[in-house]
């Protein structure tokens, strides 16, 4: 906080020497303080109190703007007055979270000041006396600080344990060089002699460039998630050859095998083989996906899920034996007592590099490895899912399941098309999405063994729709979005949002061109081409649907990123009830009664073909018999946005009579404007041709209409909605956990909602609490 007016100038003849009165307030006190520095400085041109003291924002700028800035080399350099004790008592009228602001001290001057002799921030400030300069791979060879050869068991367990941990704070998003390569023995893997250390050495060097690799290509990280580059030199300094090192590691598991063979103890030996076949069984599946990204091929994926099958067994008996390692000393950052330099590279960062880094602990880091190997296992199976509406679901679960850990995102990407060109590696992203048009509600002009599929002026209107579609890369933008962390997905889809409105125009257009031409067909007597040719909006509804879900998931990850005031739920729940879960029902209705439609047409057309012969008959009457079980392919996802629909229409009334209650604590008006608010939360939608715009003045007109009611009525309404959801979701037969706990959610809300509405609590009016803890969209409201 500044304050608005500037201090009087004091007085120098005021003061009696040494001794400088107690003033009374903040300003009063660096009055004081700068006169007396003034007044012992030896200098005649010295600033004046009133440029030391607090200065307007427009007043600063004129004054650095003019000749006042040429004056900072006359500062006075001699003459100095402690004012420390003035600098405490001033300081002490400033709350937590305020600065004072003065012409030479501003806001970088004072992030600067915080830095200044921060342990975290400050290099220099993380050493005592007794401290020795980090030292080098060669100078700790030198001191005998680290072995090179016959480690023991115990030494190798802790060194592979530490290392692991240093990989797991690396893909947590640190920095390579401060985690990883503060392990001396990465420096130099040639110059090791133990072979046990030495391959394992080799391993993580080319696991880090395989790893970066994958990241690279599939281009879903941003500079929070992971620190994609590191010291270049270190990786440089031995040349990669991931190929070798699977056989390498091999090969040095065999011997300590044997080894073990001749011994009587070989608890320890083994652990340390465990660790070596575990490392090899990663980095085999790891080097496989990176191979996949760059030659599109799909035959390793059942390797790939074997392999990791293999490594999570490994896992809880590696974690059993990691007390037989070497452990961290109590009080130092160094995840090993040998081998590791936290600070070596402390010099080498950039000024404003994060200082402080917190290396996972061991259990924690297993743990990690232990969750990333089954998030490998559950990417697999995106190869099962062939159209886009199936694996755009996929990768919308996995997100929210899965989001965390940039290399399981990454490796998603990678498994599903590494470059977007090409669907699973072998499909071009052109003929994915023309495939998906025709699964998800088939449209007749894509059937083959329809009349118009050889038709030129057709197929045209068709290829020109889908490279249109591939051009615009919305569709293909969408899946890689939900790669993207949960924070950085909302930004993005926002952008994608106002992508789509091109595409539904061009979507309409064909619809309609097909509409045209049967038409036409219908004129010139062309009967069975015209029923060949219609169709109702196809292309339109698999747009429409698509778009819908993307603004869908951009409205309701407002929640999750707790972006949204209390106040504010009202109309975020009032949009997709009123309009957008409305439409998503109503595309995926529609979708459901054209292709009921069309199973209809072929029966019929069956019928007739058969002739009226009695096998023939009976055998072409099976066949839509067998059919009617997927007539509704679509039903599940419908009952559930039902569900969805009341949920919103419940807390959408309930914030409505709370709001009317008095128990939702609204901003003063002089500091909030509703409608600038409103315009903001739903900007992304304002350039859509469909659904249309909706203006805040008619969202105010609904409001208004809503709330005519009596407070005891709207909670009823509330409790209506709630108990709606409640019946839906208990009609669903084998429930995911999402939807168990949108049950829970609907009764307890129910229950509240009809406690309210007999009078609970009616004189005190308190804003009741919303628990987001069971779903990120949707709150338990718990009454204080």
């Amino acid at each position: 906080m500044y304050p608005s007016t500037l201090p009087a100038e004091a007085d120098p003849s005021t003061m009696n020497g040494s001794s400088v009165a107690e003033p009374p307030d903040f300003q009063a006190v660096t009055a004081a303080a700068a006169a007396a520095a003034r007044a012992l400085s030896l200098e005649q041109d010295e600033w004046s109190v009133g440029e030391c003291g607090f200065l307007e924002p427009e007043v600063q700028r004129t004054m650095r703007s003019g000749s006042a800035a040429e004056d900072i080399t006359q500062y006075p350099m001699h003459g100095w007055v402690d004012v420390t004790k003035e600098f405490h008592d001033a300081c002490a009228e400033l709350q937590p979270g305020e600065l004072a602001q003065d012409m030479l001290f501003g806001l970088f001057e004072a992030m600067s000041a915080i830095e200044i002799m921060d342990p975290k921030m400050d290099v220099g400030m993380g050493f005592d006396k007794q401290d020795l300069p980090p030292p080098s791979f060669e100078a700790a060879i030198a001191t005998g600080a680290i072995k090179l050869d016959d480690l023991t068991p115990s030494e190798l367990i802790g060194i592979y344990d530490a290392l692991f941990s240093c990989l797991v704070s690396w893909l947590e998003g640190n920095s390579m060089d401060q985690v990883l390569f503060t392990c001396l023995y990465l420096h130099a893997p040639a110059q090791i002699k133990d072979k046990a250390l030495r391959v394992f050495c080799t391993a993580v060097r080319n696991l880090i460039v395989v790893i970066k690799n994958i990241i690279a290509v599939a281009a879903v990280n941003e500079e929070e998630d992971f620190q994609l580059y590191g010291n270049s030199a270190l990786l440089a300094a031995e040349k990669a050859q991931p190929a070798s090192v699977y056989s390498s590691l091999k090969d040095v598991e065999d011997e300590l095998i044997r080894k073990c063979k001749k011994l009587t103890s070989t608890e320890d030996w083994m652990a340390v083989v465990h660790r070596l076949r575990f490392m090899r069984h990663l980095f085999q599946v790891i080097y496989h996906v990176e191979q996949m990204a760059s030659n599109d091929t799909v035959d390793d994926k059942v390797d790939i899920y074997k392999i990791l099958l293999v490594a999570s067994e490994m896992l809880p008996g590696i974690r059993n034996t990691l007390d037989r390692g070497t452990q961290p000393e109590k009080g130092s950052e160094a995840p090993n007592p040998m081998g590791f330099s936290p600070r070596i590279h402390d010099r080498s960062q950039p000024p404003a590099f994060p200082r402080s880094i917190k290396i996972r602990d061991r259990p924690a880091s297993y743990q990690f490895l232990e969750e990333m190997i089954s998030r490998f296992k559950y990417a697999c199976k995106v190869t099962k899912y062939k159209d886009y509406y199936s694996a755009l679901n996929f990768f919308i679960e996995y997100s929210k399941k899965s989001g965390q850990c940039i290399l399981s995102r990454s490796v998603l990407q990678s498994l599903f098309s590494a470059n977007m060109r090409m669907a699973h590696g072998k499909l071009p992203m052109k003929q994915f999405l023309r495939h998906s048009v025709q699964i998800f509600n088939s449209p007749p002009v894509l059937n083959a063994k329809h009349p118009v599929a050889a038709d030129p002026k057709v197929q045209q209107h068709l290829e020109n729709f889908f490279r249109y579609c591939f051009n615009m890369n919305t569709f293909t933008q969408f899946i890689r979005i939900c790669g993207f962390n949960r924070a950085r997905q909302r930004d993005k889809l926002a952008r994608l949002i106002e992508n789509f409105d091109t595409i539904q125009v061009d979507a309409a257009r064909l619809d309609s061109m097909m509409n045209q031409l049967a038409n036409e067909r219908a004129m010139e007597g062309n009967e069975p081409m015209a029923t060949a040719l219609k169709h109702s909006t196809h292309f339109s509804t698999w747009v429409l649907y698509n778009c819908f879900r993307a603004m869908l998931i951009f409205l309701m990850s407002g929640f999750e990123l707790e972006l949204y005031a209390v106040h504010e739920f009202l109309y975020i729940y009032w949009y997709p009830y009123e309009f957008l879960i409305g439409f998503l029902v109503s595309a995926l209705t529609r979708t459901e009664n054209i292709l009921l439609a069309q199973e209809e047409y072929a029966e019929h057309q069956s019928k007739i073909q058969s002739g009226g012969g009695g096998a023939a008959k009976n055998r072409k009457a099976a066949k839509p018999k067998k059919n009617k079980k997927t007539q509704r392919p679509y039903r599940a996802e419908i009952v559930f946005y039902h569900a969805v629909l009341s949920l919103c229409g419940g807390m959408y009334k309930a914030m409505g009579a709370l709001t009317k209650d008095g128990r939702v604590r609204l901003p003063l008006s002089k500091f909030d404007n509703e409608e600038i608010r409103y315009n903001r939360r739903f900007l992304p939608f304002a350039t859509l041709t469909s659904p249309p715009p909706v203006s805040y003045a008619e969202f105010k007109n609904i409001r208004e209409h809503m709330m005519r009611p009596s407070v005891e009525d709207l909670y009823t309404y509330a409790a209506k909605h709630f108990d709606q959801a409640r019946n839906v979701l208990e009609s669903i037969q084998n429930p995911d956990q999402e939807m168990l706990d949108l049950l829970q959610i609907a009764r307890t809300n129910f229950v509240v909602m009809n406690v309210l509405a007999r009078g609970h609590q009616k004189e005190v009016k308190r804003q009741p609490e919303f628990d987001f803890s069971k779903h990120s969209y949707f709150p338990i409201i718990k009454l204080k």
